[in-house]
């Protein structure tokens, strides 16, 4: 058996939000990195080994990155493997640069004919571009996907357009969205408000270690508030233009939403003060996890 190397990146909503294949502990090595070693807040990249006994291979460095422009078909010869290797209804997870006729790759073959409903791309660098042709498949009736996981890539606000585009129409099976570090600002955050309004699906939203602001967060609170029925998870983590001026709205949100029950604010900019509020808001309410 070939050594595997999956890398997953876990920010502080990973207590409730990793998901991965059910495979006994007992097989890993588990080694983990901060990003910043001065800095514990920072995303931690857990690096999960597969060994079995035999000597394993490497996968060539060339072999991992070769696509042509020339050939409908990716050429990503690593790709393919993995895809293949997947059992039918499971979770599809790759780590590797991806551009986009690898991403029509993998629209093709791991969501429409493997059937997967966990489609997680982790550091793939995945643009706009990418962001919309997973876009095109959302609505795409032959799909079952559950949670797409963008964790780490270049999605950019136009990236989120395309994905909002596709989910605001309730066509579509997904639960979860996980933006985390995608280079979304305000602008695209205004997007997945509008998209919340209207999306009768989606339980689970991340946004975290992005570069979103006060506004941002005070219009998508606002569309959850008064617009909103089936969001149960929030994640604004690691977003460090978010301080003491959206508490308030906060507060709000926490007490009168009907769904939400775990809200993810760790490593933002709030004061001491601004944080026990939302502590003792938290306090009243049973059945609810905050994190700030």
């Amino acid at each position: 058996m070939t050594q595997l190397t999956k890398r997953i990146v876990v920010c502080c909503s990973t207590i409730f939000g990793l998901i991965y294949e059910k495979i006994p502990f007992s097989k890993f090595i588990v080694e983990i990195d901060l990003l910043n070693p001065t800095n514990t807040s920072q995303f931690l990249f857990v690096t999960i080994d597969m060994a079995s006994k035999k000597k394993s291979k490497k996968v060539p460095h060339e072999v991992m990155n070769e696509s042509t422009d020339n050939n409908s078909e990716s050429e990503n010869l690593y790709l393919r493997q993995e895809i293949a290797r997947s059992p039918m209804y499971s979770t599809v997870y790759l780590s590797q640069d991806l551009n986009e006729r690898d991403i029509e790759y993998v629209v093709e073959e791991a969501v429409i004919k493997k059937q997967c409903r966990v489609l997680q791309l982790t550091r793939c660098k995945v643009t706009s571009i990418g962001a919309f042709i997973l876009a095109n498949t959302l609505n795409n009736t032959e799909n079952i996907l559950e949670e797409l996981l963008l964790l780490d890539n270049r999605v950019g606000d136009e990236g989120v357009l395309h994905l909002v585009k596709a989910l605001s129409t309730n066509e579509n099976n997904l639960k979860v969205l996980d933006l985390t570090q995608n280079r979304i600002s305000n602008v695209g955050v205004k997007y997945l408000a509008e998209m919340i309004q209207t999306n009768e699906r989606l339980t689970v939203l991340r946004i975290a270690g992005n570069e979103i602001g006060n506004q941002g967060i005070q219009i998508l609170i606002n569309a959850i508030q008064y617009h909103n029925k089936t969001l149960e998870e929030l994640d604004f983590c690691t977003n460090r233009s978010i301080d003491d001026e959206v508490v308030d709205c906060l507060i709000q949100l926490i007490k009168h939403s009907q769904t939400l029950k775990r809200l993810f604010l760790f490593n933002c900019n709030m004061s001491p003060n601004g944080k026990d509020k939302l502590m003792k808001t938290q306090k009243k309410l049973d059945n609810f996890w905050l994190m700030v």
